[in-house]
């Protein structure tokens, strides 16, 4: 098995999200995401171990800071690998991938790479783990979600959201006037309406937020098959929720979220999320519905929200550090420690 070149890799988006739509993949591993990465300002790898013309695995990496010109790399729910394989083409697979972010690590200065899978990596790792794989130190996507399936009739999907409480939410937003809202674009002035609310959750419930620029960039990074979509509820005149989704394949998923809590007794937020359901099943096609994280411990009011429409419970697996200079990793590690305390 041998990495595909690059160059060829990448003057090819559809063959490269085709890939991973087929095996089920995130879109933070899509084309566009390294594109959304690069517009940050990070450095970005598309890789793709391969056989003859087989595809076996492929994965977004991206470069992140450290303190001193050190950086780590980044694989988020990645790798993909081909379904239908071997445990043995897994194996060989992933150590190819391996020995390559182990060559971008040296040039770049890297002192360990972060894997953070979407499925178990292989049960190669579960039997005996490298001496330089270690439990990651930290998650930066979710560890666990909820899912709808939104394959069922909608009075079927209806019916099964979990709680009265949240059926019953829904029609109240609707007999008191609350509107869906699908901006035909989404410009400045959208996305300022966005932040703005956005910015009133963050400082509620003391999530972190990214600056505006940040969304811009991401809705620039749009394409047919990775769709970046603002929601909105409206009361009148008043916006008064705003949401986020990304849809790539048939998943859609909700990335980001703002509610004006002065007009809480409105019930929109559960207005909003059974018409973004609908919006994804009937125009989007898609299969799935994802809230995109859950914690009880984290986000408890969050999590107790979410979970008031039912849907499965999904816990992703744990992530690697594959760690290439112990010296710096160990440090990096300390101070960590160091600093929560």
């Amino acid at each position: 098995m041998k990495i595909l070149p690059s160059i060829i890799y990448q003057q090819n988006k559809k063959f490269c999200n085709d890939f991973l739509i087929v095996n089920n993949s995130s879109f933070l591993q899509s084309f566009e995401w390294g594109e959304f990465q690069e517009k940050l300002g990070r450095k970005i790898w598309r890789l793709q171990v391969v056989e003859g013309e087989e595809v076996f695995l492929q994965a977004l990496v991206i470069k992140k800071p450290l303190r001193f010109g050190k950086s780590y790399l980044y694989v988020p729910f990645g790798p993909c690998f081909k379904e239908g394989l071997t445990e043995q083409q897994v194996k060989q697979a992933f150590e190819t991938l391996v020995e390559e972010t182990k060559k971008i690590a040296k040039t770049e200065k890297s002192t360990y790479c972060y894997l953070e899978p979407r499925k178990l990596l292989g049960n190669f790792l579960s039997r005996k783990l490298p001496s330089n794989f270690l439990k990651a130190q930290k998650r930066i996507q979710p560890q666990q979600t909820l899912v709808i399936d939104l394959l069922p009739s909608e009075e079927q999907i209806f019916k099964s959201l979990k709680s009265k409480t949240t059926r019953y939410n829904i029609r109240f937003a609707e007999k008191k006037g609350v509107e869906f809202v699908v901006p035909e674009i989404t410009g400045e002035k959208e996305i300022d309406i966005f932040y703005n609310l956005a910015q009133k959750s963050a400082k509620r419930d003391g999530f972190l937020n990214y600056d505006k620029n940040y969304f811009k960039k991401l809705f620039a990074m749009s394409t047919e098959q990775m769709s970046v979509k603002l929601f909105f509820a409206k009361h009148e005149n008043n916006y008064i929720a705003a949401n986020i989704f990304v849809f790539f394949g048939t998943t859609a998923v909700h990335l980001f979220g703002g509610f004006d809590h002065n007009f809480r007794s409105l019930m929109a937020p559960y207005f909003m999320h059974w018409n973004q359901m609908l919006f994804a099943k009937n125009e989007m096609k898609c299969k799935v519905y994802d809230f995109w994280g859950i914690d009880e411990k984290k986000w408890p009011g969050v999590t107790h929200f979410k979970r008031s429409f039912g849907g499965k419970e999904i816990t992703y697996p744990q992530g690697y550090d594959v760690v290439f200079d112990a010296k710096w990793y160990n440090l990096f590690k300390l101070a960590r420690k160091i600093l929560k305390k």
